[in-house]
């Protein structure tokens, strides 16, 4: 009994849904700005003309072979995997020929994504988002195209989808206080909004995956020498394809570290052991209140060390994204409570001038 009121307190607890409702507007910043790139050559990415032609994605659905995973040992021709012909994948932009259907399919998903951003009809517009996303990724997939950003991307907005997002910060929680102002009149007060069982429940599945994607990015890098001999920051840091040598600055701290051995061993080895301990432990100290700041913590400054050393900004802007759903929903609106009153400092005064307490965010 003990255990299965811990598990129903885990996830079934109702809280508040503020730190969603942050989250979608995170996520559909992000959504609608890497979409809008597309703008840039859209028929270069879509369409017959387009680099990979709808010609090859067609064999890539219905006839390239794809080896299910075996039940035994054997790798290869040696395995029982069954092979089946064709992936089970659909967008739109399979079957658009017409680049001016190509931009009004593009737009139309533009403006469904910005509505998400902005919390309107929030129950459809995450549902459409999510399946407009899935679209692009499934039209683009091919070696080159996509990267873990997408794959992030798609992991948030499925959870967004499954939760109350938008009764928090969202203009569906506005137009829903101002309809009861105009019904109650004057004597209404707005309140928070409510707890809710299905904000804790997907939070708590938003987390468990986030810490299995850290526990197996930990796991993968053991499996690999150069992260035992403490060699593998050397593939990013000398990489032209990710570090920024363009920065002067960055050269020249380069030069001077390569003149002291140690000190670029001890940099090597410090990122190593680094990154190890807090994909490795961060699934299991993130649950404990006294730990979790440091592992959050450690994580914002891992994903902006990526972010600064390999360009991978939209990736590291969306994992630092997902790393909110472990920030309590209390911390997250007191804060953007004291953004507000810095911002706005006449909604809490009177005429008198005395101080108002006031929930200008339960609005």
């Amino acid at each position: 009994m003990f255990a299965a009121r811990a598990v129903e307190r885990f996830f079934f607890q109702p809280s508040d849904p503020t730190t969603l409702g942050l989250m979608r507007i995170a996520t559909g910043f992000l959504v609608l700005y890497v979409h809008l790139v597309y703008c840039i050559g859209l028929t270069d990415y879509f369409g017959p003309y387009a680099w990979v032609g709808n010609d090859v994605t067609k064999f890539v659905r219905k006839d390239y072979p794809v080896q299910a995973p075996p039940s035994n040992w054997k790798e290869g021709l040696e395995s029982d995997g069954k092979i089946f012909q064709g992936q089970t994948m659909w967008s739109i932009y399979y079957h658009i020929e017409d680049p001016k259907w190509l931009w009004v399919v593009h737009g139309g998903i533009l403006v469904i994504m910005l509505l998400f951003m902005l919390g309107l009809w929030t129950r459809v517009t995450s549902v459409l988002t999510w399946i407009g996303s899935l679209m692009y990724i499934h039209r683009l997939m091919q070696p080159g195209m996509l990267f873990g950003m997408d794959t992030m991307t798609n992991l948030g907005l499925f959870y967004l989808m499954m939760s109350p997002c938008g009764a928090a910060l969202s203009l569906d929680r506005w137009l829903q206080v101002r309809r009861e102002r105009r019904r109650l009149g004057a004597t209404y007060v707005p309140q928070p909004p409510q707890a809710m069982v299905s904000a804790t429940f997907a939070t708590r599945l938003l987390q468990i995956n986030f810490c299995i994607i850290y526990f197996a990015a930990g796991t993968s890098k053991l499996m690999g020498t150069s992260w035992w001999n403490a060699t593998a920051p050397q593939g990013f840091l000398l990489n032209y394809s990710f570090a920024p040598f363009d920065v002067p600055a960055y050269v020249a701290f380069l030069k001077w570290l390569v003149k002291h051995r140690w000190l670029w061993e001890l940099l090597c080895t410090t990122g190593v052991v680094g990154t190890l301990f807090l994909e490795l432990s961060f699934a299991f100290l993130v649950w404990n209140r006294y730990t979790r700041w440091f592992m959050v913590c450690g994580a914002i400054l891992f994903h902006t060390m990526i972010a600064l050393l390999m360009g991978l900004v939209t990736f590291s802007l969306m994992m630092l994204v997902l790393v909110l759903a472990f920030v309590p929903p209390e911390a997250v609106r007191q804060t953007l409570q004291s953004w507000e009153v810095w911002l706005r400092p006449s909604l809490l005064r009177r005429g008198d001038g005395k101080a108002e307490p006031q929930m200008a965010l339960s609005r």
